[in-house]
Parts: structure tokens; C-alpha cells; sequence
């Protein structure tokens, strides 16, 4: 497999893991405090999430678990250089800085697939979500039908895929992802040029072909999370490229999505520690807007 091939087998899982067609009843929620959707409704303007930059996540091991099956990949081809391809694969892993790694930027979004049935929306959250990203039950979620989220996030919605083990599975066990992945590398590594430099230079390639399926494996304990994922890849981080920074310190960069994110037929929940003045408020910013939505208050048991 050349570079140009092992380039539209990337492109291939990328459209494979793309959301395109969402079920019935399916919403995207996404937990974080509770001043949040109020600012999304202030004005029509200001109703667009903002994605982060993918350095920021909580999970330290975020962006590193594909590397994972990187150097599972070089280890398992045939290349005399093989050895020298996981001491770089290894290096990449370890790198605190994720755009010193791979000279891009990546911002991103990430919501949990939740089924609602009709009848049922008022229970539809989570209590470990509430905890780990909820402001410990204090904060809010939006809860938004993923079909409304497409036009938000043109061909930049993915679902993630859970654990990096390629074998067993019996016959199906080929069509993961995870096992097209590694397959397509080690491929394109035993293709590779013979010669120390022209080998390192080809690795640079796979490289950077690979980066735009960084954030889309995940360790198989965050499987319960379902998530799907907002990503969007920046060369800088230059205002010219859309990019932007809050006002915390250090500040942060982002990029915001399309305006409409709180939309008919959405969902609010507020927190089960969370003060119930949140909704009554959010109830009236929502009319002002003239977006029909549900909002609850949690009745979880938290303590």
C-alpha cells in the first residue's frame, strides 16, 4: 500500500465512522455547567457550541490510545527499520503537547448518544455523568435530537470507537475499525522505502495521514459513554484560521460551531443539586428565542 492508497483508507474509516443518519429517538447530550445554556440563549447568535482544542480533554490518554495501535502496527510488519519505527511511534506517544507531535490542532466537541422514547424525557440522564461532568450535579446538560446537530456540524460528527484490540471476534472481527486501522498501517509500513532516511521520511507521512483518526479511539472502560465527537483540524492556531481564546489563564482556544445549537425539540436538564431558578429562567430566554424545548430539573438521587 503506497501513501496515496493508505491516504483514502483513512479517508474510508472516516466516512465510515461519520454521522449521517441518525435513529428515531436519538439525542446527542452533552454535560456542563449551569450557566451554560443560559449563555447559549442570550440571542440567536450567541446559540453555537464552542470546540476546544483536543489538548484540553480530561483523559490524559486522549489522542494516544491510536498510537497504541501504531506501534502495535510497526511491530507486527516486516520492515528491517521496524525497530526504529517504534522507537518513533514511541516518542509521538509520549509527548506532552499534541500539536508539537503532529503540527496540527484539533478542537473538538463530545456528546453521548442517549435513546429517548416518547414519554420518557423527563429521566433520560445520567448520574455518573452528573458526576464526572456536571459540576458534580450542580451543572446542566443539553440534550439535542442528532439529527439537529448535522447542519451545526458539517461532516464533522463522528461516533468513537471503543478499546484498541484487533483480535478474536470470529469472522466479524476484520470489519472493526480498530483492525482496519492496524491493518492498513502495517500494509503501508512493509511498503515503505528501504533506505534509514527514506523509511523515517515515509513514516512521517503515515503519520500525519493517520492524525485525523486521533480522537475517534478511546479506551474500551469509556465505553458506556457512546460519544460522538465534533472534529475539526486547524494548521495554527491564527485568528485567520477561525481560531479563538476565552479569558481564563492560560487562555483557552476554540472554535465555535454554527449558530442554532439549542433547537425545537431539544432538552434541558439541570442538575440534581442544582438551584430549580436555573430552569425557570432558561424557560423564559427560550420563548424570547422562540425555541420549543423540554427543561427538568433532575430528581436523581445525589448525594
Amino acid at each position: 500500500m503506497n501513501i496515496v492508497e493508505y491516504r483514502g483508507h483513512v479517508a474510508t474509516l472516516l466516512d465510515r465512522l461519520r454521522v449521517d443518519a441518525p435513529t428515531p429517538g436519538e439525542f446527542a447530550a452533552h454535560y456542563t455547567g449551569a450557566q451554560t445554556p443560559k449563555s447559549l440563549l442570550q440571542s440567536a447568535a450567541d446559540n453555537k457550541m464552542r470546540q476546544f482544542d483536543g489538548d484540553y480533554m480530561n483523559d490524559p490518554e486522549e489522542g494516544r490510545y491510536l498510537v497504541d495501535v501504531m506501534i502495535a502496527a510497526a511491530q507486527a510488519c516486516k520492515h528491517q527499520h521496524k525497530g526504529a519505527f517504534v522507537e518513533r511511534l514511541t516518542k509521538l506517544r509520549e509527548s506532552r503537547l499534541l500539536y508539537s507531535a503532529y503540527r496540527k490542532a484539533t478542537f473538538l466537541s463530545c456528546w453521548t448518544i442517549t435513546q429517548i422514547k416518547a414519554g420518557f424525557e423527563d429521566s433520560a440522564d445520567s448520574l455518573n455523568h452528573w458526576r464526572f461532568y456536571g459540576d458534580d450535579g450542580r451543572g446542566s446538560c443539553l440534550m439535542i435530537p442528532l439529527a439537529n446537530l448535522l447542519p451545526i456540524f458539517p461532516n464533522q460528527l463522528f461516533r468513537v470507537t471503543y478499546g484498541t484490540e484487533s483480535r478474536g471476534g470470529g469472522a466479524s472481527a476484520a470489519a472493526r475499525p480498530i483492525r482496519q486501522v492496524k491493518d492498513g498501517l502495517t500494509s503501508r509500513l512493509n511498503a515503505m522505502r528501504q533506505s534509514y532516511r527514506n523509511a523515517m521520511d515515509d513514516l512521517e507521512e503515515v503519520i500525519q495521514a493517520t492524525h485525523p483518526l486521533l480522537f475517534l479511539f478511546k479506551s474500551s472502560e469509556y465505553s458506556a459513554e457512546r460519544e460522538v465527537r465534533s472534529i475539526v483540524h486547524k494548521d495554527d492556531y491564527a485568528t485567520a484560521s477561525g481560531v479563538l481564546f476565552d479569558q481564563r489563564d492560560p487562555k483557552r482556544a476554540y472554535i465555535d460551531g454554527n449558530p442554532g445549537l439549542v433547537s425545537n425539540g431539544s432538552i434541558l436538564y439541570f442538575g440534581p443539586k442544582a438551584d430549580h431558578k436555573h430552569a425557570i429562567e432558561v424557560m423564559g430566554l427560550a420563548a424570547n428565542l422562540g425555541v420549543t424545548l423540554l427543561i427538568f430539573v433532575s430528581s436523581m438521587p445525589y448525594r
